[in-house]
C-alpha cells in the first residue's frame, strides 16, 4: 500500500508539473509564433503603485470571511472544516497562491485587467497571502451552499450528460486547451476567452489522461450538485473580493466586454479551484486510482462440491 501511495503522489506531481509548465510555455510559444512582442499591461492612466492598505485590509477581511463561513458550517453540521482538514487546506492555500500568480502571468498576454508594474517584490509580499485565500474560500463557500441537503437533492436529479469515451475526451480537451493557451496569446482580442478556460480544460484533460475522475464525471448520472454549488461559490467569492478591495480604496480596471463575461470568469475560476483541490485530495488519500472502466477478474475460479463421509462436528 505504501508503494501505491508513492505512485499516486508521483502521478499527481507529474500532472501538476505538466499543468504549470504548459501554462508558462504555451502562451509564450503562441506569442513567438505570431511574431508579436509581449505588451506589458497598463493601468489605463491610473497610478502604477500598489495600494498597500487596500490589499492588506482586503486580505484581513477575506480571512474573516473564511472564518465566518467555517463557523456557519459548524453551526449547521457540527463540523469544523478548518480543524478537521487543516493540512489539506494548507496544501490548497499553497496551490492557490501559485495558481494566482500563474493567472497574473497569463494576464500579461491578454491584459484582461490592469496591473501595477512597479516593485514586483513588494507585489509578491502583498498579493501572495490574498491569492492563497482564494481557493480555500471557494471550497468552504461551496461547502456552506452544499450543507442545504434539499438543494443538493434537487440538483442530483438533473438531466444526464451523454457519456463519451475517455479517449475522445482526452483528444478533445488537451488540444483545445493548447489552442487556447497559444491562440489566446497570439490573438488576444478574439481568443482571450479561450485562454481563460484553457487551464480548466487542461487540468481536466490531464486527469482523464491518467484515467482519473474529473469534476464533470457526475454529469453522466445527472448529478449537477458539485458543479452548481462551486459555480455559485466562485461568483460569490470573486464579487466579494473585488467589492472589498474597491471599498477600501483599491482601483481595479477590468477590460472585459461585459459584466456577464466577468461573472463567467468567476465561475470558471471556481471550477478550476475545485478540480485542483480534487487532484490534491487524490494524492493525500493515497488511492491508487479511480478507474473509469472496470475489467473483469482475469482468473476464473470454479467451485466443486465434494462429499465427505464420517464428518465430525466440533
Amino acid at each position: 500500500m505504501a508503494d501505491g501511495k508513492f505512485s499516486i503522489k508521483g502521478n499527481m506531481k507529474t500532472r501538476l508539473g505538466i499543468f504549470v509548465c504548459s501554462l508558462l510555455a504555451l502562451p509564450a510559444a503562441g506569442l513567438w509564433l505570431s511574431g508579436y512582442e509581449l505588451r506589458m499591461p497598463s493601468s489605463g492612466g491610473l497610478p502604477e503603485t500598489a495600494n498597500t492598505p487596500a490589499v492588506l485590509l482586503t486580505t484581513l477581511i477575506f480571512t474573516g470571511y473564511i472564518l465566518l463561513i467555517n463557523h456557519l458550517i459548524k453551526l449547521l453540521s457540527g463540523n469544523n472544516l478548518l480543524n478537521l482538514q487543516r493540512n489539506y487546506f494548507i496544501h490548497i492555500g499553497t496551490a492557490s497562491a501559485i495558481l494566482g500568480w500563474l493567472l497574473v502571468y497569463l494576464n500579461l498576454f491578454v491584459t484582461s485587467w490592469g496591473t501595477q508594474t512597479d516593485n514586483f517584490f513588494l507585489q509578491i509580499l502583498l498579493y501572495t497571502p490574498l491569492f492563497a485565500l482564494l481557493a480555500p474560500a471557494v471550497l468552504i463557500t461551496r461547502a456552506l451552499i452544499g450543507s442545504f441537503s434539499g438543494l443538493l437533492k434537487h440538483l442530483s436529479r438533473g438531466r444526464p450528460f451523454p457519456e463519451l469515451r475517455n479517449e475522445t475526451l482526452v483528444f478533445s480537451l488537451l488540444p483545445f486547451a493548447a489552442l487556447g493557451l497559444m491562440g489566446g496569446a497570439a490573438w488576444p482580442e478574439k481568443l482571450f476567452w479561450l485562454l481563460w478556460i484553457a487551464p480548466l480544460l487542461l487540468l481536466s484533460g490531464l486527469q482523464l489522461l491518467w484515467r482519473e475522475q474529473t469534476i464533470f464525471s457526475g454529469l453522466k448520472s445527472g448529478d449537477w450538485g458539485r458543479l452548481t454549488c462551486t459555480a455559485m461559490a466562485g461568483v460569490i467569492v470573486g464579487n466579494f473580493v473585488v467589492f472589498v478591495y474597491q471599498n477600501n480604496g483599491g482601483i481595479t480596471t477590468i477590460s472585459l466586454s461585459s459584466s456577464f463575461v466577468i461573472q463567467l470568469g468567476y465561475v470558471t475560476f471556481g471550477l478550476l479551484c475545485l478540480q485542483l483541490s480534487d487532484v490534491l485530495a487524490e494524492g493525500r488519500q493515497g488511492k491508487l486510482h479511480t478507474p473509469l472502466s472496470k475489467k473483469p477478474f482475469p482468473i476464473h475460479i470454479v467451485a466443486k462440491s465434494t462429499s465427505r463421509k464420517n464428518t465430525n462436528h466440533v
